[in-house]
C-alpha cells in the first residue's frame, strides 16, 4: 500500500471522489461492477453519492442518479447546494437526475430495468447511483426475480463499464440477496463515545482487489466527505531509516545537550513526560528554534496553548519565534483539544511534513492527538506507526505528555506503553521543599546513547531555560517526595559522589633502643 493517496485511479478504476476511499479500495471501484453502498439513514450514503457524480463530471464522464424515495429532485438538489462540490451547471448536462418509482410501479422489476438501460445507454453514463435500493426490495418480493433482476443490470453495467451503486438502509438477512449479487459492499455507521458521535465505514465486501481491511473514520462538512483511514492499517511497516549516534539535534540548551551526549541523536524519537507547568512547551520550542538556526525547519503541532500565546512565551524568554516563523523556518499549529479525530491529524500532519520537509516536530500533547475517539488498546500501535512515519521522512519527533496526576510518589501515563516505543525518555516533575516549588528534570533512558544518569533543576525565568547543578543534599528527587541524604558531603554540587580521601598510612619504624652501654 503507498504511502500516499492516489492521484487518479487506473483505467479500470473508477474513482469514489475522496483519494483516501480510493486507497481502501486499492484505487477505486472497479469500473463496470455493481456495489451496495449500505447504513442507516444520516450516515453519508446520499452525500458520498452525489459527491462521486459531480466529480467524475467535472472530468467529462456522465453520471445518471434515480431516485426511489419520495423527496423530490428540487429539494434534494437545495440540500446539495450547500456542499462545495455542487455545480448548478453540471445538472441536467452531466449530472442527470432520474426518478424510477413511476417505472417500478408500473412494470415492476421489467420496467424498471428497462428504464435503467435505457438511460444508461442514452446519457452514456459511467456511474449508475439507485438511491433508494430498499423500496425496490420491498417492491421486487421473490428472491428469484430479485436475483434476475441484479443479474441483468450486472450484466448491462459490465458491457457500458458503467459502475452502479445501489443505495440501501437495509442490513442483515433481509438483504441477503443483494448481498450475494453485489460485486462489492461499503457499510457508513455512526457511532457514540460518550456523547461525541464518530461516523465509520468499512469495506465488507470486494472482489477482485486488495482493499484495506477494518473500520475507518470519516467526516462530512461543507467540503463534502472526507474519509481518514486507520493510520496503523496504511503504516504497518518499520521505518527503514537508521539513526547515528554521530549525528545529534541539540537542544540549544547547554545543560540539557551535556545530559543527552550532546543532543537528541537525530531522527531519534523522544516523550518528555512531566506535569503541567513543568517546562515541556518551553524545551519543546527551544529545540525548534535550535534547529531553525541550523536550517532544520521545525513544525510545533499542539493543544494546550494558542499560537499567540506561544509567541508571547518566546518573547519573555528571548526565544525569535517570530523572526523564525516569518521566514518559514518554523511553524506553529494549534488545535483545541475537542472532537479530534487521531487519523484525521495524523493525516495532516504527514501532509504538513511532506508539503515543507520539516526536520523536527513537536506534537505538543500526546493525549489529545492520539486517545481522543480511541479505544486504548489502539492507542499504542497507532503512535508506533505515526512515529515509523515520520522517520521515513527523516524527523526528529519531540512528543509531551502529562501524568494523570499532578503530585505523589507514583505519576501514571494515560496512555500506556507509549514510553517503550520512543527512543529516549524525559521526565520533568515538581517536588516541594522548604515551602518553596523546584523543578527537576532526569533521562530516564537514551537508546543508542551515552546519557547523564543524575537529577539536575531546571530553571525557568526571564534569561531563559538553563540546566543548573544537582541537589547534593536530598535523596529520593524522583519520587516528588525528597528527604536529606544522610551523607550530603559524599556527593558534590555536581551531582556525583566525590573522591574519598584516604588517611596515608604510617610507616612502621623499629622501637627505639634504650641509651645507655650495651649489655655484654
Amino acid at each position: 500500500m503507498n504511502r500516499n493517496p492516489p492521484q487518479a485511479a487506473e483505467d479500470s478504476r473508477l474513482s469514489s471522489s475522496t483519494p483516501y476511499l480510493d486507497q481502501i479500495l486499492d484505487g477505486g471501484w472497479l469500473r463496470g461492477g455493481l456495489y451496495i453502498l449500505t447504513g442507516p439513514p444520516g450516515t453519508g450514503k446520499t452525500t458520498l453519492a452525489n459527491q462521486m457524480c459531480f466529480h467524475l463530471a467535472k472530468q467529462g464522464e456522465p453520471a445518471v442518479y434515480v431516485t426511489m424515495l419520495t423527496e423530490s429532485h428540487s429539494r434534494l438538489l437545495l440540500h446539495l447546494r450547500t456542499l462545495e462540490f455542487f455545480e448548478s451547471d453540471l445538472v441536467g448536462t452531466r449530472v442527470h437526475y432520474v426518478s424510477g418509482v413511476h417505472a417500478l410501479k408500473a412494470g415492476g422489476a421489467h420496467g424498471l430495468l428497462e428504464l435503467l438501460t435505457q438511460v444508461m445507454r442514452d446519457k452514456a453514463a459511467r456511474l449508475l447511483v439507485i438511491d433508494g435500493f430498499t423500496v425496490v426490495r420491498e417492491r421486487i418480493l421473490a428472491h428469484v426475480e430479485l436475483r434476475e433482476f441484479l443479474l441483468a443490470l450486472s450484466v448491462r453495467a459490465s458491457l457500458t463499464a458503467c459502475t452502479i451503486l445501489l443505495l440501501s438502509s437495509e442490513e442483515g438477512p433481509g438483504a441477503d440477496v443483494e448481498h450475494v449479487m453485489a460485486d462489492g459492499i461499503l457499510s457508513l455507521t455512526t457511532e457514540h463515545v460518550g456523547l461525541k458521535s464518530t461516523r465509520g465505514l468499512e469495506v465488507i465486501k470486494f472482489r477482485g482487489s486488495n482493499n484495506l481491511p477494518g473500520k475507518h473514520t470519516f467526516t462530512i462538512d461543507t467540503h463534502g466527505v472526507s474519509v481518514y483511514p486507520r493510520f496503523e492499517a496504511l503504516n504497518p511497516d518499520n521505518s527503514e531509516q537508521v539513526t547515528d549516534s554521530d549525528r545529534r539535534s541539540r537542544w540549544g540548551i547547554a545543560g540539557l545537550d551535556a545530559m543527552c551526549g550532546g543532543g537528541l541523536v537525530t531522527l531519534s524519537s523522544t516523550l518528555l513526560m512531566g506535569s503541567p507547568g513543568g517546562g515541556k512547551t518551553l524545551l519543546g520550542l527551544h529545540f525548534l528554534v535550535e534547529g531553525a538556526r541550523h536550517g532544520e525547519g521545525g513544525l510545533y503541532f499542539g493543544f494546550a496553548e494558542r499560537r499567540g500565546q506561544l509567541l508571547r512565551k518566546g518573547d519573555c524568554v528571548g526565544l525569535p519565534l517570530r523572526e523564525l516563523e516569518a521566514s518559514g523556518a518554523l511553524r506553529l499549529e494549534t488545535r483545541a483539544p475537542v472532537e479530534t479525530l487521531p487519523d484525521a491529524m495524523a493525516q495532516e500532519l504527514l501532509e504538513l511534513v511532506d508539503a515543507h520537509h520539516y526536520r523536527r516536530v513537536v506534537l505538543d500533547g500526546l493525549e489529545p492527538f492520539a486517545r481522543e475517539a480511541m479505544d486504548p488498546g489502539r492507542a499504542p500501535r497507532f503512535v508506533a506507526a505515526l512515529l515509523n512515519a515520520l522517520r521515513d521522512r527523516e524527523v526528529t519527533v519531540l512528543l509531551t505528555q502529562q501524568p494523570n496526576e499532578l503530585f505523589g510518589p507514583a505519576l501514571h501515563s494515560p496512555i500506556r506503553g507509549v514510553d517503550a516505543l520512543c527512543d529516549n525518555l524525559l521526565f520533568l516533575r515538581f517536588f516541594e521543599v522548604g515551602g518553596r516549588l523546584h523543578r527537576l528534570i532526569s533521562v530516564l533512558k537514551m537508546r543508542d546513547s551515552d546519557n547523564d544518569p543524575y537529577l539536575r533543576e531546571l530553571a525557568i525565568s526571564a534569561r531563559g531555560v538553563e540546566v543548573r547543578e544537582g541537589y547534593p543534599t536530598l535523596d529520593a528527587l524522583i519520587t516528588g517526595q525528597p528527604r536529606p541524604r544522610e551523607d550530603p558531603k559524599a556527593v558534590g554540587p555536581d551531582g556525583r559522589p566525590r573522591k574519598s580521601r584516604r588517611v596515608p598510612a604510617k610507616k612502621k619504624t623499629a622501637p627505639a633502643r634504650p641509651r645507655g652501654r650495651k649489655p655484654r
